[in-house]
């Protein structure tokens, strides 16, 4: 009977922890592909900053983020300068899948960039 008893608390803990979402990181490297078909590499580090390269390597943009329950709030010191924040929601479709969603952005040409756009895990992180 204490077996049993066992083996149905366990059952429940696994059942309960199956549905539970799993917390959602973006620190790697990724792909970001946009909506006008250009592609660059991103790339969120543990520390709060991230870096974009375009693919050919000659265009570069550094900021930094914030995360916090599926949303990522960012500022780039090459577009609209530090000081403008833009806050997207991030649809994960898998811990490698992404789609940016706008929040609120007031930089027009960073809006107009990544709203719609998808980031695809290339590498993880240690």
């Amino acid at each position: 009977m204490k077996q049993a008893i066992k083996l149905s608390t366990v059952f429940f803990v696994m059942t309960v922890f199956a549905f539970i979402p799993p917390k959602h990181n973006p620190v790697g490297h990724w792909k970001i592909s946009y909506t006008d078909g250009s592609n660059e590499y991103l790339d969120f580090y543990k520390n709060g900053t991230f870096k974009s390269v375009s693919v050919d390597g000659k265009s570069t943009h550094e900021g930094n983020y914030k995360f916090n329950d599926d949303a990522i709030s960012i500022n780039d010191k090459e577009g609209c300068g530090d000081t403008y924040w833009g806050t997207y929601k991030l649809t994960f479709y898998t811990e490698d899948s992404v789609l940016n969603t706008v929040l609120e952005d007031s930089c027009t040409g960073r809006r107009e960039a990544v709203n719609g756009s998808v980031l695809v895990r290339l590498l993880k992180y240690n």
